[in-house]
């Protein structure tokens, strides 16, 4: 079938035209630190001015690991092994003439880690002494990135939602005379610990999930019968009919729920 520009341009328009590069909004949600700080701190930067300066992100990709096995008298086969974690990711924001931008991504590097030597090598900031980590908690955040559709559905996105975000470097910046009227900016990269997009339908938690907990019960009542033989055993010998009676019930009964935990097969061999 011959290429038709007509049929073209009418699908592309069915689709919502094509997607514009520029049409996009970072929100992040308030890390803990944010919540415990002032302006002075700092600066006048907050969620809303994150959301306003960032003039460049990169949204993540998926991609897997994968292994090549070579098969005698067959061509070699590619085996997906495991998923590949997408970050860093890569973020521009505006500079403010009064330094707003860099006061606040620098204020935030230093909750992840007290780089400073302001206060000399033995001081202490926010609790931390010098190189000393923060707590996860206290740092990271979620940065949601939406990437809008065109005036064919307004309002319309897609997504992507990184988990427990936090900047990993904060670039310098470059001065030059010959700059001229050229905005200053400041290259980020954020790390994570996991992300989903929009598209993503929710998973159900299934029998598969819990397929380990047999074993981990398997486990915790063969040690619980080690515990209760090394105590009859360091109790001595019983001091009556009844006695012996009572040590060789409480084998018996941890005995049983050791049995009990180890699954047996049925007729159909399953």
């Amino acid at each position: 079938m011959p290429f038709n520009i007509n049929n073209f341009k009418s699908t592309f328009e069915r689709l919502g035209g094509p997607a514009r590069t520029n049409l996009f909004e970072v929100t992040m949600t308030r890390p803990s630190w944010m919540r415990n700080t002032t302006d002075e701190d700092k600066g006048l930067f907050d969620e809303r001015t994150f959301t306003m300066f960032c003039s460049k992100i990169d949204m993540p990709g998926v991609s897997v690991n994968t292994t090549t096995y070579d098969y005698v008298g067959q061509t070699a086969k590619t085996i997906p092994g495991g998923l590949v974690h997408p970050g860093p990711i890569k973020a521009t924001f505006i500079c403010d003439s009064d330094h707003h931008t860099m006061r606040f991504f620098h204020f935030w590097m230093r909750h992840v880690i007290n780089y400073s030597a302001a206060g000399g090598m033995h001081s202490e900031y926010n609790d931390m002494l010098r190189y000393e980590v923060g707590f996860r908690d206290d740092y990271s955040c979620d940065l949601e990135i939406k990437h809008y559709s065109t005036d064919s559905r307004p309002g319309s996105y897609y997504s992507t939602t990184l988990q427990k975000a936090y900047p990993k470097s904060v670039s310098g910046v470059s001065l030059d005379w010959a700059g001229g009227e050229q905005f200053m900016t400041l290259e980020v990269e954020f790390v994570f610990d996991d992300y989903q997009f929009s598209a993503d339908k929710a998973g159900h938690t299934g029998s598969r999930s819990t397929r380990g907990a047999g074993l981990l019960d398997l486990l915790g009542d063969v040690a619980g019968f080690v515990d209760t033989v090394r105590g009859t055993i360091k109790s001595g010998r019983p001091t009556s009919i009844r006695d012996a009676v009572n040590k060789l019930q409480r084998i018996g009964n941890s005995l049983d729920n050791v049995s009990s935990s180890i699954p047996s097969n049925n007729d159909n061999g399953t």
